[in-house]
């Protein structure tokens, strides 16, 4: 970081070609003495530049902030990035993206990587040598934005991202009474399901949503087992289909009402979310319960149609994560 300070423009800023740019002998290259050596006289080199003192005197002051950047990333880099939300990448130096974030302030989020002192922080750090970032205007449209980045370039750093989650989806089934359940299963055994979820308990509290809703019986919604009737500790809308005071077919219809909810209630969307900046809008489209893609508007635009939006989008592909993002939004608004 001193060099790339003190002798700037050079092509590599590496001990060896360092050291052959300024013409220091470099003898017995990856071994303790000659390394040390060649340092020793590349720092007194440094010493002898132009401006050097006040140089080394920011340096070495505790809270600067360029003491604290990658090697090889040019400070220019990190000046550039803005206080706003959005995703960042960092990149290798053959331009190879090798980690993607989001965050609500892009410049403190990167920030905080410099000062991580994890293995896994310093490694990152030490190959980093360019940082990209894209605007998103909302975490919400960041996190989609993060997700898609992250399953197209597979950068090495993002290990957590690249594990398969066990899904879980809802399903219906019919008892031998002729009393319509709601269940909660793994996809691999569940192979139809009304609605995906990222975790068994997200599954269990949407069905508690469902059944309090809908005046459904805990027991008949997955919430209880093995007990004769329900008695749920927070959920008493059971109007009796667990003690036969009620008809299957007046609880099936319930039923049928919630089961037509849960498939509606994801089928096709339009979310309006704040833009880059003052003068835009941004949105997400899901379109027959799939996740499309999503856009940025003028603010003055006037749209009447989905369809018209459609030429404003920047199409993505679905899948079970993108899912679970857009059902943890919907269950905040």
């Amino acid at each position: 970081r001193l060099s790339r300070k003190l002798l700037p423009g050079l092509a590599s800023y590496s001990l060896g070609k360092l050291c052959s740019a300024v013409d220091i002998q470099l003898t017995d290259r990856h071994r303790a003495k000659g390394d040390a050596e060649a340092t020793v006289k590349l720092f007194e080199l440094l010493l002898q530049q132009e401006n050097a003192s006040d140089v080394f005197e920011t340096f070495l002051k505790a809270n600067n902030r360029q003491a604290t950047l990658p090697a090889h990333l040019p400070d220019e880099v990190f000046e550039n990035i803005p206080n706003s939300t959005g995703v960042y990448f960092f990149k290798d130096q053959k331009n190879k993206i090798i980690y993607v974030g989001k965050a609500k302030d892009l410049k403190k989020r990167v920030l905080s990587h410099f000062y991580d002192k994890k293995q896994k922080e310093l490694d990152l750090c030490r190959e980093t040598a360019h940082i990209d970032f894209e605007l998103s205007g909302s975490e919400f449209l960041a996190l989609l934005m993060e997700d898609a980045a992250i399953k197209k370039h597979l950068p090495p750093y993002n290990v957590s991202a690249k594990k398969v989650p066990k899904n879980f989806g809802i399903f219906n089934y019919t008892d031998r009474r002729g009393v319509l359940h709601f269940s909660v299963n793994t996809l691999k055994l569940c192979p139809n399901p009304l609605i995906i979820f990222h975790t068994k308990q997200d599954a269990l509290l949407y069905l508690e949503k469902i059944c309090k809703t809908f005046g459904l019986c805990p027991k008949y919604c997955n919430l209880q087992h093995n007990v004769t009737q329900c008695d749920h500790y927070k959920i008493n809308s059971c109007k009796g289909i667990c003690t036969k005071k009620e008809s299957p077919a007046l609880y099936n219809i319930r039923v049928k009402q919630a089961k037509d909810y849960i498939v509606e209630s994801t089928k096709n969307k339009i979310i309006k979310l704040p833009g880059r900046n003052f003068h835009e809008e941004a949105f997400v489209l899901i379109k027959d319960s799939i996740y499309m893609g999503y856009g940025f508007i003028n603010r003055d635009l006037q749209i009447t149609s989905p369809e018209q939006l459609e030429s404003y989008l920047t199409p993505q592909k679905d899948s079970l994560d993108i899912q679970r993002i857009l059902r943890k939004h919907a269950s905040k608004h």
